[in-house]
């Protein structure tokens, strides 16, 4: 009897249930696709060019292929979540089952309880039993006997009562989990047949830009020497700045070497500076992978970094130092970080503005006006100016990060 009382008590503590959540990671991945959800909902309205020139259908194109990117990160995303609740609706049905054959092993225990008690007609003299003992220490054992077994019979009944319970609340989660798959699967085929239309689109922007290849070859040309003349204006000017630190950090060598309380003072201040600056750099690395976007409001990636050709346009190859991205008319650019604007210059009309984090540097082009000054020091989303409108519509900033005279990955160090 004790032994299977043992038994009964080991079911009644076993995990409720290795699925009674949704497991962290579909949670995960339902807030980035609702996420995912209103970036393709709000870069749809960049596409609403209709002008015929060069320039604005190039633009175009690339805002198509920034879409198109998203749109095959939305279906990913959602097929990640598919394949992840398969999964979890399998391990759901397993523990269904589990709780099932433990429902069915308690009942046929109870069964036999019964059965035993009726046989031997304790339910109707269980006092006539004890009492029918011939001495007092076989009496005691009867009554304890009959104690035992009431108790064994009340925790069957709740084991049982617990596994129907558990086994209801496991269905309903698991019917809950098939609709949501079902209504993925639905949204991910929508999405697919968007993205096909947008590939058609695409093809049909391109077809135009093929028609003027002279004028497309023209407009590159004088785009890439446009960003040419931008680059060489960044480089210098960083140039610039990494000589000026390497100047401070000499003269506070110098400082320190030379007597007197002032020239002391003066290279003390000098190595807080650079300590100071050291440590804004180690965190502005640690967050790689973290920063929000440099730009105000919704947008799309229309540029890629380094250099690469634009699938089914002939001789039009673009060399990019950053990224670019697009967005509505009025977008700001901010910062993504804590630094100092070491630099604020105008190339072609347009200004674009430096800022030092340390030894890393960001760079943010094409604004109309800017709200900050050379040498100030700027918080993390502080507004730098307004992003220069195109002919199409749409605002596009243009953002590179430097780590000194190398040139990095802006998109690897975004949040996505």
């Amino acid at each position: 009897m004790r032994h299977l009382l043992s038994y009964i008590l080991a079911l009644l503590l076993l995990p409720i249930s290795a699925v009674a959540q949704t497991s962290a990671e579909i949670q995960a991945l339902q807030r980035e696709q609702e996420t995912l959800k209103r970036q393709l909902a709000d870069s749809e309205r960049l596409l609403s060019s209709t002008r015929n020139d060069v320039q604005s259908q190039l633009s175009n194109l690339m805002v198509i292929e920034g879409r198109m990117a998203e749109q095959q990160r939305y279906v990913s995303n959602l097929e990640a979540i598919v394949k992840d609740l398969r999964r979890n609706i399998k391990t759901q049905q397993n523990e269904i089952n589990r709780l099932t054959a433990e429902l069915n092993v308690c009942k046929a225990q109870f069964q036999k309880a019964v059965v035993y008690m009726f046989r031997n007609k304790l339910t109707q003299s269980t006092w006539q039993f004890v009492f029918s003992a011939k001495d007092y220490r076989t009496m005691y054992r009867r009554l304890r006997y009959v104690t035992e077994y009431s108790k064994y019979q009340r925790v069957q009944g709740e084991i049982i009562k617990d596994k129907e319970r558990k086994i209801r609340e496991e269905q309903a989660q698991l019917q809950k989990k098939k609709k949501q798959q079902e209504a993925l699967l639905a949204e991910g085929k929508k999405v697919r047949a968007e993205l096909q239309a947008q590939q058609k689109d695409r093809q049909a922007t391109v077809n135009k830009l093929k028609k003027r290849q002279s004028q497309l070859t023209k407009t590159v040309a004088q785009q890439r020497k446009k960003q040419q003349q931008l680059n060489k204006q960044i480089e210098t000017l960083i140039q610039r700045e990494i000589a000026e630190a390497e100047r401070r950090r000499k003269e506070a060598e110098r400082l320190a070497k030379k007597p007197g309380t002032s020239s002391n003072k003066k290279a003390q201040k000098y190595r807080e500076d650079v300590a100071a600056q050291n440590k804004l750099a180690s965190t502005f690395e640690a967050n790689k992978g973290k920063f929000s976007a440099p730009i105000t409001g919704s947008y799309v990636i229309s540029g890629k970094f380094g250099t690469y050709s634009v699938a089914g346009l002939k001789g039009v190859k673009l060399d990019n130092k950053g990224i670019n991205l697009t967005g509505k008319k009025g977008a700001k650019a901010r910062t993504i970080f804590d630094g100092t604007v070491t630099a604020i210059f105008k190339l072609g009309g347009m200004y674009n503005i430096i800022v030092a984090h340390g030894k890393y540097m960001t760079v943010y082009c094409n604004l109309t006006n800017v709200s900050v000054k050379q040498g100030q020091k700027v918080k993390t989303h502080q507004t730098l100016g307004t992003i220069a409108t195109d002919d199409g519509g749409n605002a596009t900033l243009q953002f590179q990060i430097r780590l000194g005279k190398n040139k990095l990955n802006p998109q690897s160090w975004l949040a996505h």
